[in-house]
């Protein structure tokens, strides 16, 4: 069930942003929608050049569209993160940006509940600016009945950062998938493996075996992934085949996963590829369960992590799409680039990355949760037909 928190105040009401976007936002515009009176939505996007008036057009344009793909929005508050020293009424920064996103909201017909600039000593109300200039920023605090809430690390690139990895664990990845391609590849240092390496790596072929399987074992839980699971993940999100099967799975459930890695041996002989099957990758189709999509992005970033860097761009690729997938196109956009560092030519990296620029999102980003998933297909998570 959802928990609801009134703002009493803009004060109170800057206090919540940073919670709804999961970060701190820095240099950036944020936008929160609403229906209703609750919040259904928030976006963020790079504050443009002041002086450059098509590019401040173009972006509260952009906004203002993506903010009416939010189902049954009706209003929206605005918040302009910067670096700026706020000094008085008349002269707050990015008051051309402010304008222009409050002119498109009255024409889609959107109420605008705030207007607010955060800025490097203050803030201050672009619709009620203070007679005595900018508001010590000790007066953001939120609502006294807010419930424990995680802390909010960060600005909107710390966030993206990948997780901790212990040295061990990092080790025994690496060597995971040295010694497993060597089996695979049917090397002479394969033949040479010590016996207990030799058996690990064996082992984690066997887990290949049956990629949706492991797929749905990755975010079976909450739990941190151990070392065989993160190489064995690491090793088909290295391969474009596997890795579209984990994503699919993921938008879905076991048994896509099932009809996608049949369909990928078919495609392999001469087939087609059902497209149906095929239109999640583009972000079309049923609504994707969030708890699920959620679990597979700190999987993958847990493989990232662990993945030694010269094979870490299939496994950011996959974070990427997975952020995006999630609305997080921040995020998705740090993903990509740090893939594309290491392999230039890398094709979801590439994919992500323009799908980003051009500020194109799943269509399910902008539907609201229901009780029931749309994905479901009737049956069990745990059923398989194969």
């Amino acid at each position: 069930m959802p928990t609801i928190v009134r703002a009493g105040s803009s004060a109170e009401f800057l206090a919540l942003v940073p919670h709804l976007l999961e970060y701190t936002p820095r240099s950036s515009l944020a936008v929160i929608t609403f229906a209703a009176g609750r919040s259904v939505g928030a976006l963020r996007v790079d504050l443009p050049d002041p002086s450059h008036a098509a590019g401040v057009d173009s972006v509260a344009s952009t906004v203002i569209g993506m903010a009416c793909k939010v189902s049954q929005t009706d209003a929206i508050a605005a918040v302009v993160y910067t670096d700026t020293r706020l000094r008085h009424a008349e002269t707050l920064p990015h008051r051309a940006l402010v304008e222009a996103l409050m002119s498109r909201a009255d024409i889609c017909g959107l109420h605008v509940t705030h207007a607010l600039v955060v800025g490097a000593n203050g803030w201050d109300s672009y619709l009620a600016p203070s007679a005595t200039g900018p508001q010590p920023l000790a007066e953001i605090a939120a609502p006294s009945e807010l419930p424990p809430m995680p802390a909010v690390d960060g600005d909107q690139s710390a966030a993206a950062a990948l997780p901790v990895i212990g040295p061990t664990v990092g080790k025994a990845v690496g060597r995971l998938l040295v010694d497993a391609e060597h089996l695979v590849s049917r090397s002479p240092a394969g033949r040479r493996l010590p016996i207990h390496r030799r058996t690990a790596a064996a082992a984690l072929l066997d887990d290949l075996s049956d990629p949706p399987a492991l797929f749905e074992a990755a975010i079976a839980s909450e739990s941190p992934l151990d070392a065989p699971c993160l190489a064995a993940v690491a090793f088909c999100l290295q391969r474009p085949a596997l890795r579209d099967v984990a994503l699919m799975q993921w938008v879905g459930d076991l048994a896509t996963g099932d009809a996608i890695y049949r369909a990928q041996f078919a495609f392999a002989d001469g087939g087609s590829f059902p497209e149906d099957l095929a239109r999640p990758m583009w972000g079309e189709g049923a609504k994707p369960e969030s708890t699920r999509l959620h679990r597979a992005l700190t999987a993958c970033r847990q493989v990232a992590a662990a993945t030694p860097l010269a094979g870490r761009a299939g496994p950011l690729a996959a974070c990427a799409w997975l952020a995006w997938a999630t609305g997080r196109s921040t995020h998705a956009a740090a993903y990509a680039d740090h893939a594309r560092e290491i392999d230039p030519d890398h094709g979801l990296a590439d994919i992500v990355a323009t799908l980003v620029a051009h500020a194109r999102l799943p269509e399910w980003v902008f539907e609201r949760e229901s009780a029931t998933s749309p994905t479901e297909t009737g049956s069990s998570r745990g059923c398989r037909d194969r």
